[in-house]
């Protein structure tokens, strides 16, 4: 079985246990970020992940930031780039304003050590280097911030291009110093299956080698594919759909019809009202689908996770046949 749990240790200090669903917060998309994160900051109390960029630029973003167990520090890479994700049903105008490593070193310098904090290593839209440059210098960003912990990005090496998965095999062993290795999931496949297989590649490899560090997916929060990649071997997942749709019996639902089906009382309740009460609802979604993949790491019974239990079933079988792993 490629799921497992894993433990996060700063020093000598257990941080977290994987596996790990993080609420993101973005302007990108969320320009008041700063009020969403006070909003939700009375509910949260396990790990999230928010923007050096944001945290930078967005004047009402709190400055000091006490209630998640765990930081996980993104380098400002999706706020620098203009196109959109796949959880946006529309996307609005985007200008980003100046951001570069410069900056995001500064940054990390001055970063509170109050609560561990994992540092996402640098991304720019404007910057493909092969794997081996980017492992270098993600090691090199680890050697400069003490007291943070490391998760290595890795990008495509070409614009336009997915991931070798198998150039970066060849360089497996070299990853066991990161806190995490992670890949926006856009950047894997154009395939959910696509993406699953190669997660499950990376995950066989790296067990071979006694490579016991998690797999991150930036960029999957949802109710489907998070579960998917989570069976293939991913640990760590975040993204901004828990604030863009509503989470409902094992689908994911445009917030509107969520407040219809999600609540009795929906139809007469405000949008803003409405809103916030699907981002409440969708965080405790997020808690209650960890506790299923603790279950199923237990039991290996893909039953344990509730409502789509048959679907990754189904899935599973396929990725058997791609891989060869076993239950």
């Amino acid at each position: 079985m490629l799921a497992r749990r894993s433990k996060l240790f700063l020093g000598t200090e257990l941080i977290a246990e994987t596996p790990l669903l993080l609420p993101s917060f973005s302007s990108k998309g969320f320009p008041e970020v700063g009020k969403v994160i006070k909003l939700m900051s009375e509910f949260i109390t396990s790990g999230v992940l928010i923007s050096a960029y944001d945290f930078h630029h967005e004047r009402q973003f709190p400055k000091q930031i006490t209630f998640p167990e765990v930081i996980f520090l993104d380098s400002g890479g999706y706020e620098l780039r203009v196109e959109h994700d796949f959880s946006e049903a529309y996307g609005k105008p985007h200008k980003p304003k100046i951001w570069t490593r410069k900056l995001y070193m500064k940054v990390l310098k001055n970063w509170s050590r109050r609560i561990p904090t994992i540092a996402v290593s640098f991304d720019s839209p404007r910057e493909y280097l092969k794997v081996k440059q980017q492992i270098r210098q993600a090691k090199v960003l680890q050697d400069t911030c003490s007291g943070l912990l490391i998760d290595f990005l890795v990008k495509p090496e070409r614009k336009s291009t997915f991931i070798p998965i198998e150039t970066l095999v060849k360089h497996v062993k070299e990853l066991r110093s990161f806190a995490a290795v992670g890949f926006a999931e856009k950047d894997l496949d154009s395939s959910l299956l696509g993406r699953m297989e190669k997660i499950a590649r990376l995950r066989q490899a790296m067990d071979v080698e006694g490579v016991e560090t998690p797999i991150h997916i930036f960029g999957s929060l949802d109710t489907i594919g998070t579960p998917l990649y989570f069976i293939s071997g991913a640990e760590i997942f975040d993204g901004l759909t828990w604030l863009r749709f509503g989470y409902h019996k094992g689908y994911t639902l445009y917030s509107q019809n969520y407040g219809v089906i999600g609540s009795s009382d929906g139809l007469m309740r405000r949008v803003n009202e409405q809103t916030f009460n699907m981002w409440v609802s969708n965080y405790y979604y997020l808690q209650n689908l960890r506790d299923q993949m603790i279950n199923y790491v237990r039991t290996a019974r893909l039953a344990e996770f509730k409502y789509v239990g048959e679907n990754l079933e189904a899935a599973y079988e396929q990725l058997q046949a791609r891989t060869n792993i076993k239950r």
